[in-house]
């Protein structure tokens, strides 16, 4: 979900630009008129910014002025989504993290998954927990038939994530390696799972495991979960300090130099 926002903040952006540009079609009258105000109409404007001709001279702190309104309201919007979905990222890892060391858990060796699962979950998943809960986890039937969640895709028969761990809680397993599989299942696409990709993964991952071990396509879907995670993290931050960046120093440029 957070990597549909970091495209959804250019998206913004652009839309911004186009919208912008359709007011390059306004009548000569009109044109006259807006030149004669204090401010440069939109037109001239852009091309202040985009570097295009202008009958107008700007100074330097004109120039920055304008670039400044139109990378504060154009970056604003696409910042405001971005930062709106910063909460949920952090809010998912602590979901996950609350529940280590509590439930039942069979020890062994810890799950060989890479340093990304000790990052994002900040504790050790024991690969005996994990191997265990795949073999105990319910049908999406099963599931479905008693969800309690709200959500409107759960009505439709997709697995939503408390749903799954509730079932998963009332056959006593591991909760951490509980999230880890719902997790892997989702692969980092939202929080809910259709119900044909749930029953096929599990067979998979039914099928490629062994006493105690799990298989590799889980430890894939896994690190493919968490790279999604990081990926979107760190895009989001980065155009979040792209925009507030360009906001601050055209400011500082048109109203403090």
């Amino acid at each position: 979900m957070l990597l549909r926002t970091t495209f959804i903040s250019a998206t913004v952006v652009a839309l911004a630009l186009l919208s912008a540009s359709t007011n390059a079609f306004v009548s000569p009258s009109t044109s006259a008129k807006a030149r004669s105000t204090s401010l440069p109409a939109l037109p001239e404007f852009l091309d202040g910014i985009l570097g295009g001709s202008s009958d107008v001279a700007l100074s330097s702190a004109d120039f920055a002025r304008q670039r400044f309104y139109f990378y504060f309201f154009a970056g604003s919007g696409a910042g405001g989504i971005g930062l709106a979905q910063l909460p949920s990222l952090f809010r998912e890892a602590a979901n996950a993290r609350a529940v280590a060391g509590t439930g039942s858990t069979r020890g062994g060796a810890a799950l060989d998954a890479g340093p990304l699962v000790g990052i994002y979950y900040d504790n050790e998943i024991s690969s005996e927990d994990v191997a265990d809960a795949i073999q105990k986890a319910p049908t999406a039937e099963f599931i479905s038939g008693r969800s309690e969640s709200l959500n409107y895709m759960a009505s439709k028969g997709y697995i939503v994530q408390g749903d799954f761990i509730k079932e998963m809680d009332a056959k006593k397993c591991n909760p951490l390696a509980s999230y880890a599989i719902y997790d892997a299942i989702s692969s980092g696409k939202g929080g809910v799972v259709s119900p044909k990709d749930y029953e096929d993964k599990l067979s998979a991952y039914r099928e490629g495991s062994s006493a105690g071990d799990v298989a590799s396509l889980f430890l894939g879907d896994l690190n493919k979960f968490l790279a999604v995670k990081v990926i979107a993290f760190f895009g989001l931050v980065t155009c979040l300090l792209v925009d507030f960046g360009l906001i601050a120093k055209t400011g500082i440029e048109g109203f403090l130099s």
